[in-house]
């Protein structure tokens, strides 16, 4: 009598595992989960199977499955450090920190590669243990001077702990990551020391909005010393690029550029004037709304125009804020609010009801100058999304915003303040999932400013 081919589950499951490592080395991700799926439900006590299973399902954006499937793997081989590792950063991204740094540890503690140590060191910097994080990715530097990841952390670790100096030169790492967009324009890049003084200079468009309104600050600054600035930026940048004082050209991203002499990338600016702590330009406002001459009106029995903004992008981190979490700040009817929000996002007015609580504003925004106008109309801005913190702080507009417990080395860990942006105020989560707490603050302080707005007085 012939046998069927699942008379030997076993012998199957090692065809499906093998299927699906070549998968994966093919890039076929989706394939290589459902063979290595196959593999762990023909043999239960494969661990292999359960572990590459949970690296393709995390590598697909599963992270919850894949975490089953590490702690199905630790179940059977409770010792080996490269599933506490796996399961170490899918907890990691998850929020779960305190775990995380459980399994990082013992994945070091049995063996101390480099990838766990580094592993681990980001998970420190994610608990903000920036000190333990850089004395880690410092060693890991030593062994291997020449590697861009170790280097590209490590300077944002001295950025976090405000060594602008060893910060901003390590930065330049970000050229030599795998991920990089490097471009070389003709003729020489403007480098530390270099004398700009009657020379035509090129600045680069790089990275995200956020970044480039950040760093705009520092263009006038160029512009005093150099014969002639032009500025690449952007699209949706040009206008108000183009109204900062100084600057002779702005051509969008990607346009022939004039003949210059020297070049550099805007996020280099900071390398470049050696900026410290104490001598961040911090002279607000730096950008201007363009001029129109209608007003936004406050509604009627309103004290305050407050414009909204809770959804930014949500990789590498996740920085959006549930539309349902600010619920409360709407308890007041003194509180007028606008809906700045655009994107996908917009459409969680209407999946939460708060479409009859918060105007919305987003048909009359086609561009940041939009948003700059609209921000010089409001009394006050809450925002999570990191580009419009720096629009409104770059406009010198009252502003509040709401962190992640894991944000970014621009707002540090600890102030309410920024030395970046004097007219923002910072509401951070107390833990990855505590989105109540920092909304009760801020409601807090709102229910003062609307009293202050009515012309109350303590005792009056």
């Amino acid at each position: 009598m012939g046998s069927s081919i699942n008379d030997n589950p076993q012998m199957e499951a090692g065809r499906a595992l093998a299927a699906g490592s070549r998968a994966w080395s093919e890039g076929r991700l989706g394939q290589a989960a459902a063979d290595f799926a196959r593999a762990a439900l023909l043999s239960p006590a494969m661990p292999l199977a359960h572990g590459n299973l949970g690296v393709a399902l995390r590598k697909l954006g599963r992270v919850d499955a894949a975490i089953v499937c590490y702690r199905r793997a630790l179940s059977l081989t409770p010792d080996e450090p490269a599933l506490h590792s796996n399961l170490g950063n899918a907890l990691r991204e998850r929020g779960e920190l305190t775990e995380a740094e459980e399994h990082l540890r013992r994945a070091v503690a049995a063996n101390p590669t480099a990838q766990f140590r580094y592993n681990l060191a980001l998970l420190l910097r994610d608990r903000r243990r920036h000190a333990e994080a850089r004395e880690i990715l410092s060693a890991l530097l030593a062994e291997a001077p020449d590697n861009p990841d170790y280097a590209w952390d490590k300077a944002l670790s001295d950025l976090y702990l405000l060594d602008f100096g060893a910060g901003f030169a390590g930065y330049e790492a970000r050229w030599r990551l795998a991920r990089a967009q490097a471009r070389e324009l003709p003729g020489p890049r403007w480098l530390p020391d270099t004398d700009i003084t009657g020379k035509r200079v090129l600045i680069l468009a790089e990275q995200g909005f956020g970044d480039a309104l950040q760093f705009a600050r520092f263009l006038p600054m160029a512009a005093a010393r150099c014969a002639e600035l032009t500025v690449e930026c952007l699209p949706e940048l040009l206008d108000l690029f183009a109204a900062i004082p100084g600057i002779a050209r702005v051509i969008p991203k990607g346009a022939p550029p004039p003949p210059h002499d020297l070049w550099a990338p805007i996020m280099s600016l900071a390398w470049l004037f050696r900026v410290t702590p104490a001598s961040i330009p911090a002279q607000i406002p730096y950008l201007h709304p363009p001029g129109q001459e209608r007003r936004l009106p406050r509604p009627p029995g309103t004290q305050l125009n407050i414009g909204l903004i809770w959804a930014g992008k949500t990789t590498p981190r996740d920085r959006s804020w549930p539309l349902v979490e600010l619920m409360p700040l709407f308890d007041d009817v003194r509180a007028a609010f606008w809906s700045l929000q655009m994107g996908e996002r917009s459409a969680d007015l209407r999946s939460t009801g708060a479409d009859t609580l918060v105007r919305d504003l987003a048909p009359a925004i086609s561009s940041f100058a939009d948003t700059a106008w609209l921000m010089g109309q409001m009394d006050l801005i809450i925002t999570i999304d990191t580009s419009a913190a720096h629009l409104a702080g770059a406009l010198g507009r009252p502003t509040w915003m709401l962190l992640r417990y894991v944000s970014d080395w621009r707002w540090l860990d600890e102030p309410e303040t920024s030395a970046w942006y004097p007219t923002l105020r910072l509401f951070r989560q107390p833990d990855p999932f505590d989105f109540a707490t920092p909304v009760q603050r801020m409601k807090a302080v709102l229910a003062e400013e609307l009293q202050r707005a009515a012309g109350w007085r303590p005792g009056a």
